[in-house]
Order: structure tokens, then C-alpha cells, then sequence
């Protein structure tokens, strides 16, 4: 009898844990690649242990062992970034299959680079572990606004939007709360979404604020976010540029916006993080590792309604739901 896709899936002690079979430990020691991108279109991508003679169905955030190997079928492709880094490799017909390599001694780069590249891979092989389920809900019923982003955690400074799930025809008010009272208020807004002015008041770093929105009749819905320090923004937003350079200039796009996303929650930073993998999916809808990604946020910010509608498009999307993908570079 052949296990669904999901049930398959449980059991594993990484994010991957709900879309990759149990054949890998993401967190286990020796850990050398990990699939950061896949498209399987007409075709399928399939991994095999070390030393075993079964291939399986790769998946988004899969770990990888040197001497594992990976294989494409038709028009399938994925990309595997290599620890130490090494960069990453586009897998497709042509190219496999595709043996991961061991790193070699002395063949990683500068410390702190690979430092901060394996910061980012372990918080991708880290978290949830069960699957997880939508409340249901019913059509047609008016319900509070969800506030999605950002959800009580800390923000870059810069400009900063508020985001919130919310009907059209309806209107709602926000309000901006520090220690001293109110920031900022508007009313008769329309749409999900308010971009904190740049002539409004200052944000000071450190403090905590509390973001309301209002809806019909509707409690009010509050979270609180806190903007980082300069000091501490500088040092985040130095490591990324140290990550990307690690990656290297021939580097994926949505491996790089996998791995800055990965880097950014690691260090709680789950508003911008979300803000890149949106950016992501922007361009490439499609990429189902960027939704569960996405997933994984929502999950972390006590969105279950919204991590189990983008686990199940990571899941759609790997299982061949997604239109023809791009041919392989």
C-alpha cells in the first residue's frame, strides 16, 4: 500500500521533516548539501542514499550526504547548495545523476562566511514537525481581521508596512502604540495593508509598539513589534551581503531569497524574512520552497490557517501541480 504524501512525511527532525521521506536527518552530522529549489514539471527528482539502491521523490529543503546522489527525468531541474561553501548546482537530465561531493579539507571559504551560510542552512533544516491542519472556517461570515505581518517580533528599521487578512468592501482603522500613548492613528481605510508614513513620528529602536486594526464590529486585533537597534540592523545587514558573496555571483535567485530568509528568522527577524520570501514568490509563484518557507513563518507567528494553505502549495507544487518550469541552465 502505497503512504500518502503527507504521512510519508512525518517522523523527520527538520523544517524539510513535512515534505522530505525519512531517509534523510537534516540535523545529522555530515550534512553537505541541501535542496534549496525544485521544479519537477513532466519529469520527476529523485534522490539515493549513500550506498542505497532506492531512489525517492526529492523535496524542497531536503538535507543531503556526501555520496548521496540526485537524478531528473524529462524536464525536471533543482538546485543543491553545497556546505562549506561551495555554491550550488543546477541538477537536471543532463547533469545526472548528480553525486554530492565531501568537502574536501581546507576547501571551504573565509570562517565567517561559511559561519553565516551554515547559520542560514541550519535554521532551514530546523522546525516544525507535525503537519499541520486549517481551522475550518465558513464562507460567507464576516470575520476579524488577521494580522500577518509584522506579528510580535523584532523589525529592521526602514520603511514599514502593516499587513493584515481583511475583506474589500470593508473599512477598517489602525492605530500605533508606544509607552507614551498614541503614535499614530487612521481611520476608513481600505484594503489589507497601511505603510507607516515617512513623515510620521519616529519609531525609537528598542521600544515596543502595539499595531492595532479594527474592522466592522469586530474586537480589535493587536500585535507588537520592536524596530532593531542601527548597530545591530548594520551587523544583519552586513552578514547578508557576506552571505551572498559566499554563495557566489552564479548563484540562484530563489536560492539566495531561500537562504537570506533563512538567515533573517534565525535571528527572529520572521517580518523581514516573510518580506523577501513574498518578494520571492512575486517573481516565481511557483517555487515551492519558497512556500513552505513561508509555511514555516506563519507557523512560528501563530498562523496556523495561513501555514497549512502554504504547506499545501509546497505540496501541490512539488507533487507536478505547477506549470511547465524553465529550462534548466
Amino acid at each position: 500500500m502505497k503512504l500518502s504524501w503527507v504521512a510519508t512525511l512525518v517522523g523527520t527532525v527538520c523544517l524539510a521533516a513535512l515534505l522530505v521521506p525519512p531517509l534523510v536527518r537534516a540535523q545529522a552530522p555530515g550534512t553537505a548539501a541541501m535542496v534549496t529549489e525544485i521544479k519537477n514539471g513532466r519529469g520527476r527528482m529523485e534522490v539515493r542514499a549513500a550506498g542505497g539502491a532506492e531512489w525517492r521523490p526529492a523535496a524542497p529543503l531536503q538535507a543531503l550526504r556526501a555520496g548521496d546522489a540526485v537524478r531528473a527525468s524529462a524536464n525536471a531541474w533543482a538546485v543543491i547548495v553545497l556546505s562549506g561553501g561551495r555554491g550550488n548546482v543546477k541538477v537536471d537530465v543532463a547533469a545526472s545523476p548528480f553525486v554530492v561531493p565531501a568537502l574536501a579539507p581546507g576547501e571551504s571559504k573565509a570562517q565567517k562566511a561559511l559561519g553565516l551560510l551554515q547559520s542560514s542552512l541550519n535554521y532551514l533544516s530546523s522546525g516544525a514537525k507535525e503537519p499541520l491542519q486549517a481551522v475550518l472556517s465558513t464562507r460567507g461570515v464576516s470575520r476579524p481581521p488577521v494580522i500577518l505581518s509584522p506579528r510580535n517580533g523584532p523589525v529592521l528599521p526602514g520603511p514599514l508596512a502593516f499587513e493584515w487578512l481583511g475583506s474589500r468592501f470593508s473599512r477598517y482603522a489602525v492605530k500605533v502604540t508606544g509607552p507614551g500613548g498614541a503614535v499614530l492613528e487612521q481611520a476608513a481605510l481600505t484594503g489589507a495593508r497601511f505603510d507607516y508614513p515617512a513623515g510620521g513620528a519616529a519609531l525609537t529602536p528598542g521600544v515596543r509598539y502595539t499595531f492595532r486594526v479594527v474592522g466592522g464590529n469586530h474586537p480589535p486585533q493587536e500585535a507588537w513589534f520592536e524596530v532593531l537597534d542601527p548597530a545591530r540592523a548594520q551587523a544583519i545587514r552586513r552578514d547578508l551581503a557576506e552571505l551572498e558573496q559566499a554563495l557566489g555571483p552564479a548563484a540562484s535567485p530563489n536560492t539566495l531569497v531561500a537562504l537570506r530568509a533563512g538567515f533573517l528568522a534565525g535571528r527572529g527577524l520572521m517580518h523581514d524574512a516573510r518580506i523577501a520570501v513574498i518578494a520571492g514568490l512575486t517573481k516565481d509563484p511557483d517555487e515551492p520552497t519558497l512556500h513552505l518557507l513561508l509555511a514555516n513563518f506563519y507557523s512560528k507567528t501563530g498562523l496556523p490557517d495561513q501555514a497549512a494553505e502554504s504547506y499545501d502549495e509546497a505540496q501541490f507544487l512539488t507533487t507536478g501541480g505547477a506549470r511547465e518550469p524553465a529550462p534548466a541552465k
